[in-house]
């Protein structure tokens, strides 16, 4: 009989994980975090977009910036400034050039996230019909170019991605 209570002892400490043992009593696990007990953790590039729609939205309204989080991009003058503002902080618009396609793929996960094939021209082809309509208007290019953008799947992407951004699931 003493022998079994000995090969108990042994299978009892193989039974109970390490982090809820105490000398003489056992303790309380400690508790796996979970996203309410520990810090959320962001993508580098989920942070720059953050930072950036903070940085473009200083000068808007409370109801501006709640109409741009929603991604209602009408064509007034403060949306074309934040949506200028917006890509040029970010490094993706350049004002001789407009929209960097293959950089703007890259940055927002390349191949694994989006369809190389169908981003490019279609960002592209945004670019150069928005840039003969715009009357050589920088702030007009831009904005035309990026609602022109919306109008296509690569759009569709856009709103998903930076919705889980802004509520925090990217």
């Amino acid at each position: 009989m003493g022998q079994r209570s000995l090969i108990c002892v042994p299978l009892f400490l193989l039974l109970v994980p390490l982090g809820m043992l105490q000398i003489g009593t056992l303790a309380r696990p400690t508790p796996t975090p979970t996203p309410t007990t520990s810090p959320l953790r962001r993508d580098p590039q989920s942070l720059a977009l953050l930072r950036a729609r903070d940085l473009c939205s200083v000068n808007l309204s409370h109801a501006q910036r709640v109409r741009m989080d929603r991604m209602q991009y009408d064509n007034l003058p403060h949306v074309q400034r934040y949506v200028h503002c917006f890509w040029a902080r970010l490094q993706l618009w350049h004002d001789d050039t407009g929209f960097d396609a293959l950089r703007i793929v890259h940055s927002f996960g390349g191949p694994r996230r989006l369809n190389v094939e169908q981003a490019l021209p279609a960002i592209n082809d945004c670019n150069a019909k928005a840039r003969r309509v715009s009357r050589g208007l920088v702030l007009d290019w831009c904005y035309s170019a990026f609602a022109c953008v919306l109008r296509t799947p690569v759009g569709d992407w856009y709103r998903r991605h930076m919705t889980d951004v802004i509520n925090g699931n990217a």
